[in-house]
């Protein structure tokens, strides 16, 4: 049996043989291996190509013009379109005209089906209506107005909230259509 004391000399001789083994697979300096790195970058360099000067768009003139319109409504009927340059005929007023101008409210951006009335309350004898919208409630007068439709508050009860909604028939004239909020239920 051997002494464990007499296994170390063998043992460092080993390593020492190894690490001679392993320290001559590498680079002995620098140089060489900034030589070598020079040549490996020279075999995989990639090539750049020049580009060309960019492509000048050039308009084309439409010629069309004299061609019907595919967006003339009346197009479609019979009638012939009128010219471009002709002036348009009179504009008929409408009673509407004034409620139609004025800039809208938070309310009228909302669509009458998103729209919930909640209830009634009394503000010094005038009734008001509770409307959620935009997940607030909204306190709504006799004469507001309420959706994209232009509908104005004629009647608040305590079951229901009634508007008059504008709508533009094919002819451009507005004709009221009659709406119906009841409680907790949204529009009719």
């Amino acid at each position: 049996m051997t002494h464990p004391k007499a296994k170390r000399p063998l043992a460092v001789a080993l390593l020492l043989g190894m690490s001679t083994l392993v320290a001559g697979c590498g680079f002995s300096t620098a140089d060489e291996l900034n030589v070598w790195l020079a040549d490996q970058r020279k075999l995989h360099s990639a090539s750049l190509n020049a580009m060309g000067a960019p492509q000048v768009f050039e308009a084309e003139a439409y010629l069309l013009t004299d061609r019907s319109d595919p967006f003339f409504r009346k197009g479609l009927v019979g009638e012939q379109p009128e010219p471009r340059g002709a002036a348009s005929p009179a504009r008929h007023a409408s009673e509407y005209d004034f409620e139609l101008a004025g800039e809208r409210s938070e309310l009228e951006k909302v669509s009458t089906d998103a729209l919930q009335f909640k209830g009634t309350m009394s503000q010094d004898g005038v009734p008001v209506a509770l409307v959620w919208a935009n997940r607030q409630l909204h306190l709504v007068h006799l004469g507001d107005y309420l959706g994209p439709h232009h509908g104005k508050v004629l009647e608040i009860t305590a079951k229901e909230l009634r508007l008059r909604e504008l709508l533009q028939d094919e002819s451009g004239q507005w004709k009221p259509k009659a709406t119906v909020l009841s409680v907790n239920q949204g529009s009719k």
